[in-house]
């Protein structure tokens, strides 16, 4: 029997970029017209799943209402990007608060370069 490999994935972006949409197209098979009805995510909703066999995905998907942001960048840092292995962040690219995305990678860069554990690939 072999162990089950376990991975920490945050999903992060602005409000209503898709985050959540996307995580029930990709592992809960939503139908894109189905993700209409999926509110908004208040705080971090936690959720574990088996993909592609063995790996076992701790999925945190991120409110995006600024305030959400602005507490795991500060107050809750050290717990969200604890132990994170793939950071997704997703953001809608017709809109306006896209542009602002920039400032939310400078951040995020800032946090990698303060947490030696963590790699992030940077474009």
């Amino acid at each position: 029997m072999s162990a089950t490999s376990k991975n920490k994935v945050l999903l992060m972006g602005k409000a209503k970029a898709g985050k959540t949409s996307m995580k029930s197209i990709i592992f809960a098979n939503y139908l894109a017209k189905d993700t209409s009805r999926l509110g908004p995510t208040i705080k971090i909703a936690y959720s574990t799943l088996r993909f592609l066999g063995d790996l076992q995905l701790d999925l945190w998907d991120c409110g995006g209402q600024d305030k959400f942001l602005q507490s795991y960048f500060e107050s809750q840092r050290d717990v969200v990007f604890r132990n994170v292995a793939v950071l997704i962040y997703v953001f809608d690219i017709e809109s306006l608060e896209s542009q602002n995305s920039v400032k939310v990678k400078q951040r995020m860069n800032d946090n990698n370069n303060n947490n030696n554990n963590n790699n992030m690939i940077n474009d």
